[in-house]
């Protein structure tokens, strides 16, 4: 989370003769986000993507570059291109056949949609037109988080997915699919005449379906919500079926989404009780429901915070009040058919920085803050029962709430999509029946300085264990991304050098 953005360099504390190194010269201008893995069929990493600027050239122009690297770090491709200098990138993604970067210029009032092959060749580029009121949106989301926000999602093997705030008669949203299979784009658009402000976050994106929880509001200051959970066609957008949840019927906070067997669609996350309102109310626990492909529910399944959790986690109190709630990033089914369920704990409390600072400027900023803790790993059996529970250690971080009144279950889903979570990926050896699971941390270490660390938490043969590279301080920019199986790609960005030096570092299993 707040590691992401920091400026340090590698310290590693063995270097072995497995390492591999890499370098790229002649970087005027790269930000971190503008660089990131590329995946085989099996989502095993094949290699890396690089976009940057090589120079600035007169007349408002700019040299682009796009590299691509195979998965031991040697050169496949590198192609460059000129474009105007306002122009600046958003997001970019790979689906297994393609890379698509999202192009944004404000002061035109467009975003450009660029498709490249796995040999940088560009294929065809997409046009969106912009209003004012949808610049200033793009620009206060790109400003509040740094610029990093998902809005590009790849469907495997198919397309992309452009999620887009539409200026309607309140404000609405455009969900574009772009293929690039041969396939027919299409667009999944809410009501033009909606007297509802209706947001949309897609929580699972795969060949076959879309999951989104579509968030409607009477205005922008209302604390009744509405969720519905859209299931749609990934290739006609067709709405397959619809689930509504508020306070009169089911209130549900949905996190994750997943494809069971025969096409089942599981969805994950936390229920309420009835007439309970998700801003302001604590949830009760944990939920997974099956679902047919017609929206018939097969079973369902339900975990309560006081009995089931506080009784596996053997707390005095109540689980929540003890650990705090659970945001889970990923789940993963092993070859046993269980769960594992991976999130991080988290709470919301009272920030005294925060209230001087509201104070101070007159009610703006935030008086309460969610602290980020320990990781923690719940194990389900195919039925979704609680089995057991695992927690590794990390150092608490603290982060503003997005809002001192919604709940802290709000806030978290809301701090996930900026990135504020220590949590980075996890990768799944389908083969040895394994997963990494990989985070953050900041070690704070009694009669010394304290350690930036890169922390794996590795499922192995059922049993769990830990590995970690610790990582100081410098006037480095630095990015961990996923590798080939059981390792983690390390890469600095020099900003003095303009250069971009990469290695390759071995997670070992113990």
């Amino acid at each position: 989370m707040r590691s992401k953005l920091l400026l340090f360099t590698i310290c590693l504390l063995s270097i072995n003769s497995y390492s591999q190194l890499s370098k790229i010269d002649g970087v005027n201008t790269f930000l971190l986000r503008n660089s990131g893995p590329i995946l085989d069929k099996n989502k095993d990493v094949d290699g890396y993507f690089f976009y940057y600027v090589i120079d600035k050239l007169k007349k408002g122009d700019n040299e682009f570059a796009i590299q691509i690297l195979d998965k031991n770090l040697n050169e496949v491709a590198k192609k460059t291109y000129i474009d105007n200098k306002n122009t600046f990138l958003m997001k970019s993604s790979f689906n297994n056949q393609a890379l698509m970067f999202a192009m944004a210029n404000y002061k035109e009032k467009k975003i450009d949609l660029l498709l490249f092959d796995k040999q940088a060749n560009q294929n065809k580029t997409i046009s969106i037109p912009l209003n004012q009121k949808e610049v200033d949106y793009f620009g206060h989301i790109n400003n509040r988080n740094g610029g990093d926000y998902n809005f590009l999602f790849p469907v495997e093997d198919k397309g992309f997915i452009f999620s887009k705030v539409q200026d309607n008669k309140k404000i609405g949203y455009s969900l574009k699919y772009i293929p690039t299979d041969g396939g027919k784009a299409w667009e999944f658009n809410s009501p033009a005449d909606s007297k509802e402000i209706l947001l949309i976050n897609p929580i699972e994106i795969n060949n076959k379906f879309i999951v989104a929880v579509e968030s409607a509001l009477p205005s922008a200051i209302s604390r009744k919500v509405t969720l519905r959970t859209k299931i749609i066609d990934a290739s006609t957008g067709k709405l397959i079926f619809e689930l509504e949840n508020n306070k009169n019927d089911k209130p549900r906070l949905i996190s994750n989404a997943f494809v069971g067997d025969n096409d089942s669609i599981i969805l994950m996350g936390e229920y309420f009780k009835e007439g309970d309102n998700i801003f302001d109310d604590k949830s009760l626990g944990l939920f997974a429901q099956v679902m047919d492909m017609n929206g018939k529910i097969v079973k369902e399944s339900y975990t309560t915070w006081v009995g089931d959790v506080s009784k596996i986690a053997k707390t005095s109190k109540s689980f929540i009040d003890d650990k705090g709630y659970v945001f889970f990033h990923n789940i993963v089914k092993t070859n046993s058919g269980d769960f594992y369920a991976i999130g991080e704990y988290y709470k919301k409390s009272v920030s005294a920085g925060g209230t001087a600072l509201k104070i101070l400027s007159g009610g703006g900023g935030s008086a309460t803050k969610i602290s980020i803790s320990d990781a923690v790993v719940f194990k389900f059996d195919p039925d979704f029962k609680l089995i057991s529970i695992k927690d590794f250690k990390k150092t608490v971080s603290s982060v503003p709430s997005i809002s001192d009144f919604a709940s802290p279950q709000l806030n978290a889903h809301a701090l996930k999509s900026f990135g504020y979570f220590d949590y980075e990926y996890t990768q799944i050896d389908k083969a040895n029946d394994r997963f990494y699971a990989c985070f953050f941390d900041y070690e704070k270490i009694k009669g010394s300085k304290s350690k930036r660390a890169f922390k794996a938490v590795i499922y192995d043969e059922g049993e769990f264990s830990e590995d970690k590279i610790y990582l100081t301080e410098n006037d480095k920019e630095f990015k961990l991304m996923p590798a080939k199986i059981g390792n983690v790609m390390m890469l600095e960005y020099d900003k003095k050098a303009k250069s971009i030096n990469i290695h390759l570092e071995k997670i070992n299993i113990k």
